[in-house]
């Protein structure tokens, strides 16, 4: 079953590049390749994701892998942005190995100040989130577009699912800049309920991310990584082709 999605996710994509590239020849397929490394205490862990994305469609194939635990997966996913008059949405859906799957919508509207509302469900199938939030959960936020090169925005993302309280509050800052750079600054704050030894779940991270031309690196400190006592790091660095 899980192989049969994959082959028709690639197969869905693959047709609407070929009908897309035979509409327009303006439009081309984009490349990403991205290394991520997460460290702990406790463990260390590798990514690597591949990202081809054509107009509003994007898939994707990765491989994590964890020293500590030598636990491994590969996962498989599909995301399709999509503009209405006063509205932008984004879906998508995600499969991994052992048994994982998952799919997100969200959605911004308004023009230029934006309300954010988004909804995320899993299967509850092993995976291992090397997102900042959970999967299970609820968006609301608003938005600022205060121009073509600079938006704000202030969201958070709450369990609504697996352990109530646990919720994420990000404060977003993207600016371009000449010469084909960008910026991107997430802050966030981090609450939850105490875990099993009435430990607090609390703490301030923060990533940025600076892109130059087809390359990218993000830096990043993520306390008390999926609701742990663990304090992880993440170095990502990547380029377009």
């Amino acid at each position: 079953m899980m192989k049969l999605c994959i082959n028709f996710l690639a197969l869905a994509f693959i047709s609407n590049i070929a009908f897309a590239e035979g509409a327009s020849t303006d439009q081309t397929i984009d490349y990403k390749i991205t290394y991520s490394h997460f460290h702990t205490k406790a463990s260390d862990a590798n990514d690597i994701n591949l990202r081809l994305s054509n107009d509003n469609q994007t898939i994707w194939l990765a491989g994590y892998k964890e020293s500590s635990s030598d636990f491994n997966q590969v996962r498989t996913g599909y995301e399709r942005t999509d503009y209405f008059t006063f509205i932008k949405t984004i879906t998508s859906l995600q499969l991994a190995t052992h048994g994982f799957l998952g799919g997100a919508i969200t959605a911004e509207i308004g023009k230029p100040f934006y309300a954010i509302i988004g909804y995320g469900r899993t299967n509850l199938k092993p995976y291992d989130n090397i997102n900042f939030d959970p999967n299970d959960s609820i968006t609301l936020g608003a938005g600022w577009h205060v121009d073509q090169d600079l938006n704000i925005s202030v969201y958070g993302v709450e369990d609504n699912r697996v352990v109530d309280g646990q919720r994420i509050t990000h404060l977003m800052v993207n600016k371009r800049l000449p010469e084909d750079q960008k910026i991107t600054l997430d802050i966030f704050l981090k609450s939850g309920s105490p875990d099993n030894q009435g430990q607090s779940i609390h703490g301030l991270g923060c990533a940025l991310t600076y892109d130059i031309s087809r390359y990218f690196l993000r830096l990043a400190y993520d306390p008390k990584v999926n609701f742990t006592q663990e304090n992880m790091s993440r170095v990502s660095i990547g380029l377009h082709f």
